[in-house]
């Protein structure tokens, strides 16, 4: 059995690859040892935001005096027909690309051959192969996951009856989203934080005011403690907290990072260099400490995004053709937070600039005066912008706002240094919408503001 290049992995990092080798003659494999799409798709990305629009939905009926009356199972159902959409469209596509697909456990050997494993028992040479091998959720000792009363991300959109109570362990991405998602359709919900703050890589501003926007909803945010014992019974769980208290909930979600999938693939055996924290080794051009294997996604680590894991998948399958491709740039990749009032930012925060003794100047302008805020009820909305001391860089954009994960795309131009504020100033941005908030920061800046009154 014979291929030119095998990847390893379906996910974001790995079909777009396939894809775009197949479309340039070369016969490719991808072996997948679970479903199509890997983890955005199946337990990521797409079941979270289909929860994501639902909840959202129904917080804006409830907003106006409305009731919303949803059954879980009838969500969870339409959840994964969104999610069997997607697989559907990655299979559709390696069919008509001639992407031959092996289920099982891809296992690297020496001599360029690709072992499948627990599936499809075969064995295929090659003369490039991708490693596409995503993460797996980090257990937490003391609340190892069964899948019923302690879960995961993979668990949690699946549940067929709705938790009366849920307890997030964690709040980073994960944790804020589904809370804000599961608080929306009805559930009681306790966020647990270790740190002394939500999302601790962000600025203290940008997570107050997700804070704030999650209390407001009814979430219980629990910062600076942890889980000191667990107790479970048949139908809950008890945690203990370090400050003494406990709580009661139906189920527990576990959501405190993710581990690279690296252990299994005989990597050790056939030279493949991971880090200190498992993940892989590679050069800018994604190829690993062995010539002919590359890798890509989430788990050769950097920001565990799906869009990144993607670029980093078509700039692999250049580079495994011998085209010229450019090097991604780590800091134009946008990080975005779907909590109904939305993070997304670009560049640095201010704890980086000042870590790194980078002087900076802060253009900050709440948000609330936009009536698509105002409409949307993002209270605790502002744009924050970090420029050099001249203005001619711009070193980090930070929006918090409805639709902020879609507004954030126009502002990378700006970053980039494609577009100058005097040119966003002049700009015609839809009316009413929240990305007229970048014009206005622009005439802010240019000590022009229209709706920001300045005192002089």
């Amino acid at each position: 059995m014979k291929h030119d290049v095998v990847v390893v992995g379906s996910g974001v990092a790995g079909y777009p690859a396939a894809i775009m080798l197949a479309r340039r003659g070369l016969k490719v494999a991808v072996v997948e040892e679970h479903y199509l799409g890997g983890e955005c798709t199946n337990y990521g990305c797409v079941p979270s935001k289909a929860f994501y629009h639902i909840a959202e939905a129904a917080r804006t009926v409830k907003k106006v005096g409305g009731s919303a009356e949803l059954s879980w199972e009838s969500i969870v159902e339409w959840s994964n027909s969104m999610v069997e959409a997607a697989r559907q469209g990655i299979e559709y596509l390696f069919e008509s690309y001639g992407v031959k697909v092996y289920n099982g456990k891809g296992v690297i050997k020496e001599n360029k051959r690709v072992r499948v494993k627990n599936g499809e028992n075969v064995e295929i040479e090659t003369e490039k192969v991708l490693l596409a091998l995503g993460t797996d959720p980090r257990p937490l000792p003391g609340l190892e996951f069964d899948g019923k009363l302690i879960v995961s991300n993979r668990e949690i959109f699946q549940m067929r009856e709705r938790p009366g109570s849920l307890a997030i362990v964690g709040g980073g991405v994960i944790g804020v989203e589904v809370a804000n998602a599961f608080v929306n359709l009805g559930v009681e919900v306790t966020v647990v934080e270790r740190s002394n703050q939500i999302l601790s890589f962000l600025d203290s501003d940008v997570a107050q005011a997700v804070k704030g926007h999650l209390r407001r909803r009814g979430v219980n945010v629990l910062e600076g403690v942890e889980v000191a014992g667990v107790e479970r019974g048949e139908s809950g769980v008890r945690l203990k907290l370090s400050d003494g208290k406990e709580i009661a909930v139906d189920e527990v979600l576990v959501a405190v990072g993710r581990v690279p999938k690296t252990s299994g693939v005989n990597l050790e055996n056939v030279g493949v260099e991971l880090d200190n924290a498992g993940f892989i080794k590679v050069s800018p051009r994604l190829e690993t400490s062995v010539p002919s294997i590359y890798a890509a996604g989430d788990v050769v680590g950097g920001p565990l995004l799906a869009h990144k894991a993607m670029v980093e998948s078509m700039i692999a399958s250049k580079n495994i053709t011998g085209m010229e491709a450019h090097n991604i740039d780590y800091r134009l990749v946008p990080l975005t937070i779907f909590t109904g009032l939305e993070v997304a930012y670009v560049g640095y925060t201010e704890k980086e600039l000042t870590k790194l003794g980078i002087k900076y100047v802060r253009y900050k302008v709440p948000l609330n005066f936009l009536s698509a805020v105002k409409i949307k009820d993002g209270s605790y909305s502002f744009i924050k912008i970090l420029v050099s001391e001249d203005s001619s860089k711009v070193y980090g954009v930070h929006i918090v706002a409805p639709n902020a994960s879609e507004v954030i795309s126009a502002f990378i131009p700006v970053v980039i240094g494609k577009m100058m504020f005097e040119d966003v100033s002049q700009l015609p941005y839809p009316h009413l919408t929240v990305g007229e908030a970048l014009r206005e920061i622009a005439l802010l800046m240019l000590g022009e503001p229209v709706h920001i009154l300045v005192r002089k």
